[in-house]
């Protein structure tokens, strides 16, 4: 529980950040502004890229279609890896309980130590890893931070001729499509978080319902306040994890 509540702490400080960041209306980056290796090696690629498939295509939008599929196809093997793993712990749990309950009247440190190592190797036994739940968070933070500025700062989006997209322009903030892309991404990441509960494929979650209403109010607020093209990703994204809950199968459990 420790942990996840510090990748969601984690995840807040990430939001603050990318709020903090702007979208720098005219300010766009181009090869000759870009400074540092972050702007030069991830971001202006990453705009070089979309500026690519949305001439390719036609449509700026289906390139950040596109682009969020693309990223999403990336960081599937870890997400498979991760609920594999999740599942292995949760088939773990009963043994899990059996060590705790050795030490229940134990509570000093040396004991608390002796337990957390009985746990672990228990774990490393069973070939469970510990990080496996994170790696997919960890992975998507990156490139959250590397979409918004990319957003943030593309030519066809904050430049004086921003681009459109099913009419709607890419670069509005807190505008009324801002609002119904955050409604909708909320909604499917509320219903993604509350069905992965119920169907216990990812037990790791079900510790966390607490935090999925502030989680996704949180995710809304910042699809508000971004450019719309930030909302697409979110949205294209969401609908991707929806899916996903539908099509990945529950990992057959660890024999304790």
């Amino acid at each position: 529980m420790k942990k996840h509540l510090r990748l969601v702490i984690l995840f807040g400080i990430v939001i603050f950040v990318l709020s903090g960041c702007g979208v720098q209306t005219g300010n766009y980056l181009t090869p000759e502004s870009a400074s540092g290796w972050w702007q030069v090696l991830i971001v202006l690629p990453m705009i070089q890229f979309i500026t690519w498939l949305a001439q390719t295509i036609g449509s700026l939008g289906v390139a950040i279609i596109i682009m969020t599929i693309l990223s999403r196809l990336i960081a599937l093997p870890f997400t498979l890896n991760s609920t594999k793993s999740m599942a292995a712990r949760n088939a773990l749990n009963p043994e899990v309980e059996k060590i705790k309950q050795k030490y229940t009247e134990k509570e000093d440190r040396e004991s608390q130590m002796l337990m957390q190592q009985e746990i672990s190797k228990m774990y490393k036994e069973n070939g469970v890893s510990m990080m496996s739940g994170c790696l997919p968070a960890l992975i998507q933070m990156p490139l959250l931070l590397a979409f918004f500025q990319a957003f943030s700062r593309h030519p066809l989006i904050v430049g004086t001729n921003s681009a459109y997209f099913l009419g709607i322009n890419l670069a509005s903030v807190n505008l009324v499509p801002n609002y119904i892309f955050a409604i909708l991404v909320a909604a499917l990441m509320y219903y993604s978080q509350k069905r992965t509960q119920a169907t216990g494929n990812d037990p790791a979650a079900a510790s966390m319902g607490m935090m999925v209403l502030p989680m996704t109010l949180m995710m809304g607020s910042f699809v508000i306040f971004s450019p719309l093209a930030m909302g697409l990703y979110f949205l294209v994204g969401q609908i991707m994890t929806t899916l996903q809950g539908f099509l990945i199968k529950k990992p057959p459990a660890v024999a304790g």
